[in-house]
């Protein structure tokens, strides 16, 4: 769809900000930058010869990172009737869900310091419980911030 890409340098700053913000959040540079450029770009679904072009990296690279984004709910696949080509976007609500995913994580760092109770450290046994206390209260909490979340998107929406 689209034949030859030249990204300004705000398109190219803000990709590689998202591109270094995946990259110590969750995972990958490139999985950031590909999300930067979906995010951005127009129109919102890319092939992978459009993110090879628009992004400088390899084909190998978009596919392998594209199923794992996919993987995270992400990125979703799209097609169109007439065209053989497969496209990939960000998908719809692809962020709150993406938080909604994090419940999981705190409920794994709530069993992460459930276990280390059962070897704690005489010396300093806040290192473990500190830890545990936090993630107890995000937990605990996490369903109410969701949920005043949606409330506030969806307010967002109407006006």
């Amino acid at each position: 769809m689209l034949k030859s890409m030249n990204l300004s340098k705000a398109q190219s700053d803000f990709v590689e900000k998202v591109g270094r913000w995946w990259e110590i959040s969750v995972g990958s540079r490139t999985a950031g930058r590909i999300i930067g450029w979906l995010m951005i770009s127009d129109p919102t679904h890319q092939s992978s010869g459009d993110l090879v072009e628009a992004l400088s990296i390899s084909a190998g690279s978009v596919s392998t990172q594209v199923r794992q984004l996919e993987g995270l709910g992400i990125v979703e696949r799209t097609t169109f009737p007439g065209d053989r080509a497969t496209y990939y976007q960000l998908r719809p609500n692809a962020w709150v869900e993406r938080m909604w995913g994090e419940q999981a994580r705190l409920e794994a760092m709530v069993d992460l310091a459930r276990a280390g109770d059962e070897v704690m450290p005489a010396d300093r046994p806040d290192r473990v419980t500190e830890f545990g206390r936090i993630a107890e209260f995000l937990l605990a909490e996490w369903p109410r911030l969701m949920q005043r979340l949606t409330e506030h998107l969806e307010k967002e929406r109407v006006t």
